[in-house]
C-alpha cells in the first residue's frame, strides 16, 4: 500500500452569496465522500462575507481537516436567514483489495507471454517498494532458470491497493541418469534405484510406481520416465543378480526359418563390454565369427546351407559379475 499521502484538499464551490439564503443542499453538495486511506482530507467551503460556519468538530472556519471516517456536519448562519445545517459522510477507503494473480511456471529458453492479473486499472512494479509503476504487464525472461517476483496493484475510485506478489519460475525439462548397470550383491535383498527429485516433475517406473526411487530385487531392465511441462525423459538400467551367468549358449539350433531357434547365438543376461564368438566345423575350419552378441550364426557357409551335425564354438567375453575375461567353449548340433 502507498505510504502516507500528502494532505488532500477539495474545495466545494457552491452558490452561496449575500442576499440569498442557502438551502441545506447548497452547503455540501455531496452526501458521501470516499477518500483513499492514509490521507488527510481538507474539506473547504466558500468564504462568503456575512456567512459563518460551525462544524461538528467545534471548528468555526470555512474548512476542516479530516483523517478518519465518520459523519461530519456544518451549520451555516447568515444574519438575514435562518441557520442551515448539512451533513456529509466521509469514508476512508482502506479496503481496496489486491488484484488476483496466478503464479507462472515457464520453460527455459521458450517464448513467454505478458503476465496476467485480474483487477481494475492495474499498475506493475519490480519490487515491493519501487516507484517504477507501469500499466503495461511485463513479459518475463526465460533466458535463465530460477525465480523472479513481480508486483501489481489495482486502483479503484482513485485509491491504489496494496501490491500483490506474483511468482515466476523458469525450469528445464527433466534431466537425470540412472547410471551404469547394477549388480545385486549376494545376500542382499536388493538395490535402490533412484534419481534426484526435481520440482514440478512427475515420475513413473515401468511397474507403475510414481516414486523417484525404486527397490530392485530381481534381475531385469528397469525404466524410469520423468515428465514436466517442458518435456519428457526416459532412462533404463539393467540389474543383474550375483549368481547370474552372463552368457549362455544353447546346445542345438534348427535353421529352418520357422522363427524358432533359427540361429545359434547366446542368451545374454548381463552387460557385455567385449565379445568375440567363433564357430568351427569338425575339421577346424572357421565357418562363422561375430563380435556382437545379437548377431548369431544362421547355419550357412558362404551363403550355402551347412551340413547337419556337430560344430565347435569358442567365445571370449568380459564378464560383468567377475570383472574379467572368460572363455566359453563347447559343441552345438545343427539340426535340419
Amino acid at each position: 500500500m502507498k505510504s502516507v499521502i500528502a494532505a488532500l484538499t477539495l474545495v466545494l464551490y457552491v452558490n452561496i452569496s449575500m442576499g440569498q439564503c442557502p438551502a441545506a443542499s447548497d452547503i455540501i453538495p455531496k452526501d458521501t465522500l470516499i477518500i483513499c486511506a492514509d490521507t488527510t482530507y481538507t474539506l473547504t467551503l466558500p468564504s462568503v462575507p456575512g456567512i459563518s460556519y460551525a462544524w461538528s468538530t467545534g471548528e468555526t472556519g470555512n474548512s476542516i481537516k479530516i483523517s478518519q471516517s465518520g459523519k461530519y456536519w456544518v451549520t451555516a448562519t447568515d444574519p438575514a436567514c435562518l441557520p442551515v445545517t448539512d451533513t456529509v459522510t466521509m469514508l476512508f477507503n482502506s479496503l481496496i483489495q489486491q488484484p488476483v494473480v496466478d503464479d507462472a511456471l515457464l520453460c527455459f529458453n521458450q517464448p513467454a507471454s505478458p503476465l496476467v492479473a485480474r483487477g481494475k486499472d492495474l499498475t506493475w512494479y519490480s519490487s515491493p517498494t519501487s516507484s517504477d509503476g507501469n500499466p503495461v504487464a511485463p513479459v518475463p525472461s526465460t533466458s535463465d532458470t530460477g525465480t523472479t517476483y513481480y508486483y501489481v496493484t489495482q486502483t479503484i475510485l482513485g485509491c491504489e491497493s496494496p501490491r500483490a506478489k506474483l511468482t515466476v519460475e523458469v525450469i528445464k525439462k527433466p534431466n537425470f541418469n540412472l547410471g551404469d548397470d547394477i549388480l545385486i550383491p549376494c545376500g542382499v535383498k536388493g538395490v535402490v534405484l533412484q534419481t534426484v527429485e526435481e520440482k514440478y516433475t512427475s515420475y513413473t517406473w515401468h511397474n507403475g510406481s510414481t516414486s523417484p526411487e525404486l527397490l530392485a530385487t530381481e534381475a531385469g531392465s528397469y525404466m524410469l520416465k520423468a515428465n514436466n511441462i517442458c518435456g519428457t525423459l526416459s532412462d533404463t538400467v539393467r540389474v543383474v543378480l550375483c549368481n547370474t551367468r552372463c552368457v549362455s549358449f544353447p546346445n542345438a539350433f534348427t535353421p529352418n526359418n520357422d522363427k524358432l531357434n533359427d540361429s545359434f547365438k547366446p542368451g545374454v543376461f548381463c552387460p557385455v563390454s567385449s565379445y568375440h564368438f567363433t564357430v568351427f566345423d569338425r575339421y577346424g575350419k572357421k565357418v562363422f565369427e561375430s563380435k556382437e552378441p545379437s548377431r548369431g550364426w544362421d547355419g550357412t557357409i558362404n551363403g550355402k546351407k551347412a551340413d547337419p551335425g556337430s560344430y565347435v564354438y569358442y567365445c571370449i567375453y568380459h564378464d560383468f559379475i567377475l570383472k574379467r575375461e572368460l572363455l566359453l567353449t563347447g559343441t552345438v548340433t545343427l539340426i535340419r
